[in-house]
């Protein structure tokens, strides 16, 4: 029932996490330098009192909102469902095209500009803020299975590839690189040395999951790949202004997701329809931990 980067726009929550981070070592690095433009020096210390300035208030609350969630549920007694952690991380790092460990810390690091761990963090502040949200809404079991069998096509899982791609700047290139492929070469190694798609070119052409259906690709392109087997590349494909071969590494054909598989997050989903806003909740949390900010309260 999720999709994409997982359940939340969690890279801008994430950045401002780093902000958090980047000033706590700030603090004992108040002369080091940030950046040297001709004869100006910009210190860490001139860094971080800007991002105060602009930042300061978003961080500051996001950081509140976060304690108390996290104390709250410690309070009563909640915690995050590992099997669901779990498989959010692994619907991150699927879209990701990770296969590594070592390459999920990195595409997060050069895309997202976050680590591993502090996505692990994000992910567990945000279901235990729904899970708090919702405990006191009651939802039937009739209830959960008239959705479940009144919206069928919500459950479908589609069709989904694991792709990998070797992009070049033209048709002649593409064919000498398929060429090369039915030859016996390596994909990987001729993505990392023939590709100009910067994105994948260095993890040998890695795209990761994709759905079809959702994805950007041409029509022609996924007729052709919704067909490939597995293990199998396809011609050139034009792909805006490029020509794209494709390698089909896995395929996940489409199907219908069982009553079981789906029960406890649309169980979720249907409480979560019923509460207040999350921005009351929150602001009923920080007036119950008593929230005092430099002799005010954050709003």
């Amino acid at each position: 029932m999720t999709n994409g980067k997982g359940l939340w726009t969690f890279v801008g929550a994430l950045v401002v996490l780093l902000l958090v981070v980047t000033w706590s070592w700030s603090q004992s690095s108040k002369l080091k330098t940030a950046a040297v433009v001709g004869e100006k020096t910009i210190t860490d210390a001139e860094w971080v009192a800007a991002l105060k300035e602009k930042y300061g208030q978003q961080v500051l609350q996001d950081m509140i909102n976060r304690e108390v969630v996290f104390q709250e549920a410690q309070r009563l007694g909640v915690a995050v469902n590992p099997d669901r952690l779990k498989k959010e991380l692994e619907q991150i790092r699927e879209s990701y095209g990770s296969q590594t460990d070592e390459e999920f810390e990195q595409a997060l690091k050069k895309q997202a500009g976050t680590t591993v761990e502090a996505l692990t963090r994000e992910i567990t502040y945000q279901l235990l803020l729904r899970e708090l949200a919702t405990q006191e809404v009651t939802v039937s079991e009739e209830q959960i299975q008239a959705f479940y069998h009144n919206n069928p096509e919500r459950f479908v899982q589609p069709l989904q590839v694991h792709l990998r791609q070797i992009a070049v700047a033209s048709r002649e290139e593409a064919d000498r690189v398929l060429a090369e492929l039915k030859q016996g070469a390596n994909f990987q190694t001729l993505a990392k040395e023939r590709s100009i798609d910067a994105a994948t070119a260095a993890t040998g052409g890695n795209m990761g999951w994709v759905t079809l259906e959702k994805s950007d690709l041409t029509d022609e392109a996924k007729k052709l790949l919704a067909d490939l087997k597995q293990g199998t590349v396809s011609s050139p494909i034009k792909q805006e202004e490029e020509y794209v071969i494709y390698q089909v590494v896995e395929r996940r054909e489409a199907k219908q997701l069982t009553y079981d598989q789906v029960k406890g997050e649309l169980r979720e989903e249907i409480a979560f329809a019923q509460v207040e806003s999350l921005d009351a909740i929150l602001e009923r949390l920080r007036e119950s931990a008593g929230v005092e900010t430099n002799g005010q309260m954050p709003h």
